[in-house]
C-alpha cells in the first residue's frame, strides 16, 4: 500500500472516548497530510509538486503541528491522561500554564544533561505549542470523543496564554544597491559559474520586484513566467492558505529572467525556474535552504564593503537581511509613495488589510507624525 493510500485509510478511522490520545492525534494528521486530496486520484499520475499544492496545508506547518502534538501527548501520559474521554477542560489550562513555568523544559536530553539551563519559553512558542490543539480537540468533539465542547473550552486555555505583542514589520536597509549585487561577474567565469550567477541576479530581482515570498519565488516553474520566449508581466502564484494572488514583475526583474533563461537555452515550460547547479544536485528546484544562502551571502558581502566606506550603521542593517526583507522593502517603499493600505495589501497578497495594518503600523504612525509636523499650525509669532 502507498503512503497516501495508508494516510488517508487512517484520516477516515473514527475517533471515540477510548481512543488513545496518541493515535487520535496520528488520525488528525493523517487528515491534515491528505486534505484537499482526491483520494480517487490515481498516484502515478500526480507529481510532488501537484500533491503539495492541492493540500490545504504546507508540509512545515504539519511538521510544526506533530511536534506540539507529540509535545502534549507526553504531557497528557505523564498524568495519567492517555484516552481522549480522560480530557478535561481544567487539564488544557494546566498544560498551557506548565508551559509557562520556568522550571519546565519540553527537552528530555536538556532536562537530563543540563538541569540548570532551563529558560522559560517565548510567548510565541507557547502559543505555537497551543494553537494546534484546538484544531485536533475540534475533530475530537466533532465526533463526541471529548466531555467538553471545544468551544467552551478555548475561552478558558486563551485567558492563561500570554499576550503576543503586535506584529510589527521591521524597518527594512535600502536594498536598491544588493538587488544588483549579481549582476555583473567579479572575475572570469565557467559556464556553471555563469549560470549560477544569473540564476542569483534572477532571484533577488524577483524578489524586490514582487515582494514574494521566498517559497513562492522557488515553487515557479518556467510556463508560470514565459509564454513564447516572452517574460509575464503578471504572474499567477499560490501563497499562503492556497490563496491565488498576482505577482508583478517589473522591467528589470523581466530583463534578469531573460539573460538567466536564455543562457538555460530556454528550457521546457514544466521544469523549475529556479535549479540547482552543482553537481550533487543539478537539476533539481533550488530548495529554501539554498534561496536563503543566495540572499544573506549577498547583503554579508555587500556589508563588508560598506565597512570599508564608513558606512557601519547600514552594513549592520544589511547583515540582518533575509529573503523576507525584500517583502518588507516593498511593502514601507510603496507606502512612502503614497499607495493606499488596502492596494499594498492586494500586492503583498495579505488575507486582509487588517493583516497590512497590523504588520506596518509603527510605520503609518511616523508617517503621521510628519504630516502632522508639517501642517499643523503654529501659534502667531510674538509681537
Amino acid at each position: 500500500m502507498k503512503p497516501e493510500e495508508i494516510r488517508v485509510q487512517l484520516s477516515e478511522q473514527p475517533l471515540t472516548p477510548e481512543t488513545p490520545i496518541a493515535e487520535a492525534g496520528a488520525i488528525w494528521l493523517a487528515r491534515l497530510a491528505s486534505a484537499g486530496i482526491d483520494s480517487d486520484d490515481d498516484d502515478d499520475d500526480l507529481d510532488e509538486r501537484t500533491r503539495e499544492q492541492q493540500r490545504h496545508h504546507a508540509r512545515p506547518t504539519i511538521t510544526s503541528y506533530e511536534t506540539a502534538l507529540r509535545i502534549f501527548v507526553r504531557w497528557a501520559e505523564r498524568n495519567g491522561r492517555t484516552r481522549l474521554g480522560d480530557l478535561q477542560i481544567t487539564d488544557l489550562v494546566t498544560y498551557a500554564r506548565t508551559l509557562r513555568k520556568r522550571s519546565y523544559d519540553l527537552s528530555q536530553r536538556a532536562a537530563t544533561q543540563h538541569p540548570d539551563r532551563r529558560e522559560r519559553l517565548s510567548e510565541r512558542t507557547i502559543h505555537a505549542y497551543v494553537r494546534p490543539l484546538f484544531g485536533f480537540l475540534a475533530l475530537a468533539d466533532s465526533q463526541g470523543a471529548i466531555s467538553f465542547r471545544i468551544a467552551a473550552a478555548r475561552p478558558e486555555v486563551s485567558r492563561v496564554l500570554p499576550r503576543l505583542p503586535d506584529p510589527v514589520a521591521p524597518t527594512p536597509p535600502d536594498l536598491r544597491r544588493l538587488v544588483r549585487f549579481y549582476d555583473k561577474p567579479h572575475g572570469e567565469e565557467h559556464e556553471r559559474q555563469m549560470l549560477t550567477r544569473l540564476r542569483n541576479a534572477a532571484l533577488l530581482h524577483v524578489l524586490f520586484s514582487t515582494g514574494a515570498r521566498i517559497s513562492e519565488a522557488l515553487s515557479l516553474d518556467v510556463g508560470d513566467v514565459v509564454r513564447d520566449r516572452r517574460i509575464l508581466p503578471r504572474v499567477i502564484v499560490r501563497g499562503k492558505g492556497r490563496r491565488e494572488g498576482t505577482l508583478f514583475i517589473r522591467r528589470h526583474a523581466e530583463q534578469a529572467l531573460h539573460r538567466y533563461l536564455a543562457a538555460r537555452h530556454w528550457p521546457s515550460a514544466t521544469e523549475p525556474l529556479f535549479i540547482a547547479f552543482d553537481p550533487r544536485t543539478a537539476g533539481s528546484r533550488l530548495s529554501r535552504i539554498s534561496g536563503w544562502r543566495i540572499v544573506t551571502s549577498a547583503a554579508n558581502a555587500l556589508a563588508d564593503r560598506l565597512i570599508w566606506e564608513g558606512k557601519t550603521d547600514e552594513a549592520e542593517l544589511l547583515r540582518q537581511v533575509t529573503p523576507h526583507t525584500f517583502r518588507h522593502f516593498v511593502g514601507y517603499h510603496l507606502l512612502n509613495e503614497g499607495v493606499s493600505l488596502a492596494e499594498v495589501s492586494q500586492i503583498l497578497r495579505h488575507r486582509s488589510v487588517e493583516v497590512t495594518r497590523s504588520f506596518y503600523a509603527s510605520y503609518t504612525d511616523v508617517q503621521l507624525q510628519e504630516v502632522h509636523d508639517q501642517f499643523s499650525a503654529d501659534p502667531w509669532p510674538d509681537e
